[in-house]
């Protein structure tokens, strides 16, 4: 940044279509656009090109103002930010002795008024300096809506009958060339009007967009703040949403713990403001962030009205972080380093699929006069692995034995998966992988060590939010159906799937073959399982997890339901009944009606996506 130039420039007119030089930029006045900042006059000008083989002129912002105001104060924060990459860059900065600022010349239209804010008359000068110098200069200001600050400052009433009165012509008004009248000129270039905050808090936005937006600001006022000043206020219209967020106007920063001379309202101004008593503090800047993420996702800025009593919509965590950074009670809000935070957590809550399960599930001891137990167990396990991610485990085992030992191992098995602690190094899926494997040996030396001449398949699937894994051994199945159409991500370890395999049989020969039933392997048929003798998702994927979809179903079954319902009749079932025991009791009638030669359980699940 360039330092304060020490040239003046005497009798200096600002008037529409007036020029004047700003170090190396030739600049034509375009038009007024108010006084966002009480002694600051803003300006649309023209910087026009100086390379002569340049046609084309850029838009820029001139504002102009006192030295011991808020330009001042924009200088000496600019210069604690040095190139801080949120904040635009000047072009060019002066200081004058003499101005005369003239707002309606003569042979003008009205004075266009861009932004359309709303302008009280204000003086220049204190009633103090206006006497002392004899001057006094007046700027009309429209009678439309506002986000700029507003010093609480002496002002001249309009009656109402004024809009019947002839246009009054303002005299120039020249500023006393003394310490107490120099100006600073500082040039930016104008945000461009599509790209402000002020265009787009006009259209609609997620939550998650508002919540960002609140977490840009949040972050350079912290910034600000560590450098030991507050800025107490924003301007829409001077913040263009770039990438990233750029701030045009510094003026209404102050130095941590100064009182203010004069009160300030504003869209975006803590209450405590409105009172010159309050020295100024983060917590007011935790409250402008707060009131511009309540007018983003309100529509709206904060009604003067409702300022002790804010009607916040009861959207969840949202209304929490709002009711208080907005409190009336200074010290009830968060300072600005915990306010980022709480941004930055809410947005990732957000973006954070919200995953619910649907369960549902049916086992029945079936027809058969052999078998007057049911040797199938299952279960389901849900359980918060931290705020972002939820875990849920099922298991399907089928026992094999005389004598209840069938039920036994299912059991054992079921139980050992259900009641397993989950270890603390659980975020990898390598992790989650061995976990599973770990429990598969703890499952098989149970059987093996409990139950003699028995032993059950196991069919175990784990997701963590959206990844989905499998561990498996045995005939017992594990489906996915994925937008109607189903497909078997287990293996069969049987001997039929041995001969199909090889050639030996065909798929149609081995749903009638009399060794169907005969296992390859199975859980606590040895005291300890080799390597990759657990099934896993590798087997037929190249990972060790998929990413589930919304909607995905996947249902785990013992043969006594896949045995008498074919695998496109399962997909039926399930396509046809929009509610998921509705299919599963079906399901189960079917292989009621088809004899149920066998122990029959379905365990279902479907994974739902639900938006914040």
């Amino acid at each position: 940044m360039n330092s304060l130039s020490n040239d003046t420039i005497n009798s200096l007119v600002i008037q529409k279509n007036s020029s004047l030089s700003i170090e190396n930029f030739q600049v034509e006045i375009l038009a007024y656009l108010g006084q966002f900042t009480s002694d600051v006059y803003y300006f649309q000008v023209n910087i026009l090109p100086t390379d002569t083989n340049i046609t084309s002129c850029k838009l820029g912002l001139l504002r102009i103002g006192s030295i011991e105001g808020g330009l001042s104060r924009e200088l000496k924060l600019r210069e604690a930010l040095a190139d801080y990459k949120l904040v635009a860059p000047l072009l060019a900065q002066i200081m004058v002795d003499s101005a005369i600022i003239n707002l309606h010349p003569p042979d003008s239209e009205n004075s266009p008024n861009l932004e359309k804010q709303e302008y009280q008359e204000h003086k220049i000068e204190s009633d103090e300096e206006n006497h002392q110098h004899g001057i006094e200069a007046n700027i009309t200001k429209e009678n439309t809506e506002s986000s700029a600050p507003e010093l609480l400052t002496t002002s001249i009433d309009i009656d109402n009958e004024s809009d019947y009165l002839e246009e009054e012509y303002y005299e120039e008004q020249e500023i006393i060339p003394n310490l107490s009248t120099q100006k600073l000129l500082l040039l930016n270039y104008l945000p461009d009007e599509t790209k402000t905050l002020e265009n787009w808090l006009k259209a609609e936005h997620s939550l998650e967009e508002s919540i960002f937006l609140a977490s840009q600001v949040c972050q350079f006022l912290r910034y600000v703040h560590q450098q030991n000043w507050c800025l107490v206020c924003v301007l829409p219209q001077l913040i263009e949403m770039a990438t990233p967020i750029q701030f045009f106007d510094l003026t209404s920063a102050y130095p941590v713990g100064e009182t203010l001379t004069s009160g300030l309202l504003g869209d975006y101004c803590a209450p405590e403001l409105a009172y010159d008593k309050n020295p100024v503090n983060e917590l007011m800047s935790s409250y402008t962030v707060a009131a511009l993420l309540y007018h983003a996702i309100h529509k709206q800025p904060i009604q003067l009205e409702q300022s002790i009593d804010i009607k916040i919509n009861p959207i969840p965590r949202i209304y929490q972080l709002l009711k208080i950074s907005l409190s009336p009670i200074p010290e009830e809000r968060f300072p600005l380093s915990q306010l980022l935070g709480n941004l930055v957590e809410t947005r990732q809550a957000i973006n954070t699929p919200k995953i619910q399960w649907q369960i549902a599930s049916s086992s029945t001891v079936g027809l058969s006069t052999k078998r007057l137990q049911n040797e199938d167990n299952y279960g389901v396990r849900q359980q918060q692995l931290s705020n972002a991610e939820t875990m849920i485990l099922g298991v399907v085992a089928d026992g094999m034995g005389g004598m209840a030992q069938g039920e036994l191992a299912s059991k054992l098995a079921v139980k050992t998966f259900l009641e397993e602690p989950i270890p603390t190094d659980f975020k990898t899926i390598d992790q989650r992988n061995e976990w599973l494997i770990s429990l598969f040996q703890k499952a098989n030396e149970s059987v093996a060590d409990q139950v003699k001449d028995g032993g059950t398949t196991l069919s175990v699937i784990l997701a963590v939010a959206k990844q989905l894994m499998i561990a498996h051994v045995g005939d017992s199945r594990i489906y996915l159906l994925r937008q109607g159409e189903i497909r078997q991500i287990s293996e069969d370890h049987s001997l039929v799937a041995l001969l199909v395999a090889s050639g030996q049989i065909t798929q149609e020969e081995s749903l009638e073959h009399p060794d169907r039933n005969v296992l390859t392997k199975s859980i606590g048929s040895k005291r300890r399982l080799s390597d990759g003798y657990v099934q896993n998702l590798k087997n037929i994927t190249e990972e060790l997890s998929i990413n589930l979809e919304n909607g995905d179903i996947l249902l785990l079954c013992s043969d006594g339901v896949w045995d008498l319902v074919p695998t496109n009749e399962l997909a039926e079932f399930f396509n046809t009944h929009q509610d998921l025991q509705s299919g599963v009791d079906h399901t189960i009638n079917k292989v009621l009606e088809r004899g149920a030669s066998d122990n029959a359980t379905l365990l279902t699940l479907q994974y739902r996506i639900d938006k914040f």
